[in-house]
């Protein structure tokens, strides 16, 4: 014999349902009530912080661009837009933020590095920067060993092309370089002189540069200091030879 289940009767099945509507409110409302505590709370806001790789430029210019302090919003701005933000500075190569909860912003600066210094006209000496931005020294701290720009324009393209091939060279490449000054010609509209701390005297080009540094690194190393033209063809002439007196007699 087949016995038929009762079916449940239709009160209980809605109230059922009413119970379980209201439990979800209830746990919504729950929800929404933390989460306005915790935005209100120290923990969603900035406690502390740190900036790293900072050389000319100084935590209160970083911090001012970022435009972020102490008590203010962890999750907003994002990291990548604060990054941004500090990117406009101009001895800024590249920065990195990250967070780190709760309320620490870690943000690391790349500046561009120093290639040059430069006197302006009233004397001050700067700081060029491999992007062509010239900055005032820190007091505390001492110049760095690079070669003077004399004779440029702070418009000048060529200026600014020079220090992005400076910034390119290595640091044993860039040492010995004591100035450089621009010396255009119809042919050459870039070329520049090189004077060197190891006494040779350079005519060379800006787009060459990087190219003939080796050239002239193997003649500061094995030749006596002279004249060198590093341009579509290279030579080299000692001083020695240039005065040389039984030259001279010997010249017709």
């Amino acid at each position: 014999m087949i016995e038929r289940i009762p079916a449940l009767p239709r009160e209980q099945t809605a109230a059922k349902r009413r119970g379980g509507k209201l439990l979800w409110i209830v746990i919504a409302l729950f929800v929404a009530v933390l989460v306005v505590l915790f935005f209100r709370s120290s923990l969603s806001r900035i406690s502390v912080i740190e900036i790293h790789g900072l050389t000319y430029l100084n935590q209160d210019q970083v911090k001012a661009e970022l435009g972020v302090g102490i008590g203010d919003s962890f999750f907003m701005p994002a990291s990548d837009k604060l990054a941004q933000r500090a990117e406009r500075l101009p001895q800024i190569r590249d920065v990195r933020v990250v967070k780190h909860f709760p309320g620490k912003l870690d943000v690391t600066v790349k500046e561009y590095p120093s290639v040059a210094l430069e006197l302006d006209g009233k004397g001050v000496l700067s700081v060029v920067l491999a992007n062509g931005y010239a900055v005032q020294p820190p007091a505390s701290s001492a110049l760095p060993a690079k070669p003077v720009l004399t004779g440029w324009a702070k418009d000048d393209p060529q200026r600014a092309a020079l220090c992005l091939a400076l910034g390119g060279l290595s640091a044993e490449g860039l040492s010995d370089f004591s100035e450089i000054s621009p010396d255009p010609s119809r042919a050459y509209p870039d070329r520049i002189r090189i004077f060197t701390r190891s006494g040779f005297d350079v005519l060379t080009t800006v787009g060459k540069l990087k190219d003939k540094i080796a050239i002239l690194s193997e003649l500061v190393e094995n030749r006596e200091p002279g004249s060198v033209v590093l341009l579509d063809s290279d030579t080299y002439s000692p001083y020695s030879a240039q005065t040389d007196p039984a030259s001279e007699e010997a010249a017709p």
